[in-house]
Formats: structure tokens, sequence, C-alpha cells
């Protein structure tokens, strides 16, 4: 009779474990696409708590036959000690890769730079995190460079990026603040634009940013749509030769 105790009270511990098994990974598909969590994220908290779950349910059972769990419990501190230590380097970027896809500090078609590394997302998977750069290649970053790194957002609302670059020029004293803006700079930035007008969401614009001894910086504001890096990496080095060589043929009419 007490045989069919522990069996009977056995097959309802697997019953539970399985039912709340189903019902933890319902709600976390629940949560997954209410804050439209990334698939890997989403599959990592599923295979946690199934092993949190199916540990706790095998720990009950083994108490229940009396048969002791020490065993159980050292040999899987023993396995989760001998993978940490073999693949430190792997399951720092695991962490890091989720810990990226919840807290969301750039989406996929951001336009971002990560330490010197600067170009459009393109994918971010739990252990590293591609980047389409100006060179035109993919660079891809370990997550744990990620998370160490100081991360710049150029993404804005609308999905546009906008995006500043500085550009210096030396004094001249025949030439004013006011005569590099509008002589040199927005006849080329009038330029670019009514080539590019039907890509780019918003006329680029310029400001004065800085003055020193040596010279002096404006900074060009370009705004382009998600998605077309590969565009404004061909329009923006444009707009600067336009400024550039509009800067030295005004030069040229000074003179």
């Amino acid at each position: 009779m007490d045989n069919i105790v522990f069996v009977g009270t056995a097959l309802l511990i697997v019953a539970a474990i399985l039912i709340i098994d189903r019902l933890i990974r319902r709600a976390i598909s629940r949560y997954s696409k209410r804050s439209n969590l990334d698939p890997h994220a989403s599959n990592i908290l599923k295979l946690v708590f199934r092993i949190i779950v199916f540990s706790s349910g095998i720990i009950a059972i083994m108490t229940l036959f009396g048969i002791g769990t020490d065993w159980f419990i050292g040999i899987s501190a023993l396995t989760g000690a001998a993978i940490g230590f073999a693949s430190t380097q792997t399951v720092g970027n695991f962490l890091a890769g989720f810990y990226l896809m919840i807290s969301k500090p750039f989406m996929v078609n951001d336009y971002v730079k990560i330490g010197d590394i600067e170009g459009e997302v393109r994918e971010i998977t739990i252990n590293y995190t591609k980047i389409y750069t100006p060179t035109y290649n993919i660079t891809v970053i370990p997550n744990r460079k990620v998370l160490d790194s100081i991360i710049l957002n150029y993404s804005g609302k609308k999905n546009i990026i906008d995006y500043s670059f500085p550009i210096e020029f030396p004094h001249q004293k025949n030439v004013t603040n006011n005569e590099l803006i509008e002589e040199c700079i927005t006849s080329a930035i009038e330029k670019v634009y009514n080539k590019h007008k039907s890509l780019l969401p918003r006329k680029p614009e310029a400001s004065m940013s800085k003055m020193n001894r040596l010279g002096r910086e404006v900074m060009i504001r370009m705004f382009f749509p998600e998605g077309r890096s590969d565009k404004f990496f061909d329009i923006q080095p444009e707009l600067l030769r336009e400024i550039l060589n509009s800067w030295d043929n005004y030069m040229i009419k000074k003179d």
C-alpha cells in the first residue's frame, strides 16, 4: 500500500512539474511579445526556468523515496563550476548578450558608436553584435566588449538617424564666420541635398561649434533613414568633399 502511495505521489510531482513548466513557458512567451524581447533571450529564459523546475522535481522525488540528494547537488555544482572555468569568455558573452537583449541600449538598424567602432547594427546575437561600418564591412564585437564600452546611439524618433561630424577650418583674416557658413558650407549643403532629396528626410544643418587660436570648427548635422547606412556612407563623404571644394574655390576668389 505504501508503495502505491509513493508511486502516486511521485506521479503527481511529475504532473506538477510538467504543468508548472508549461505555465512558465507560456508566461515567458506572453512577456516576450509584450516587451518585444529577442527570441534568443526568450529561449534562454525558458531554458533556465526549465532547468530550475526539473531539478526541483528530481530533488522532491528523491526526497520522497528517501534517496540522498547530496550527490545530485554535488554533481550539479561540479558540473556548473567546470563549465564556468572552461568557458569563462563564452559565458561572459552569453550573459552580456542576454543583458543587451533585455536592456536594449540599441536595436537592429540603429546607427551606433561602440567604443571606437561606428556603424549600423545589423544583428544582435546572444554572443556577438554585428556592426556594418563605413568601410562597407561587418565588424563582429563580443558582447562583453560592448558592455565595457561607451555606447553612443544616433537613432532618434521616427526611424531617423541624427548624425553630426565636425570640420575644421584655419583662421583667415579676410574670411568671416558668416562668409564661411554661407559661402562655403550652405551652398555645398544645398547642392548635395537637392541631389539626394528623395533619400534624405531633412536638409543637413551647419553651426559653429568651437573656435580657438588654431582655427574654427563647424559641426555638420545630417539626417538619414534607418537601415540605409550604405547610402549614408556615400553621401557623407560627398558632402564633405563639396564643402572643402567650396572653401578652396572661395579662397581662390578672395585671393
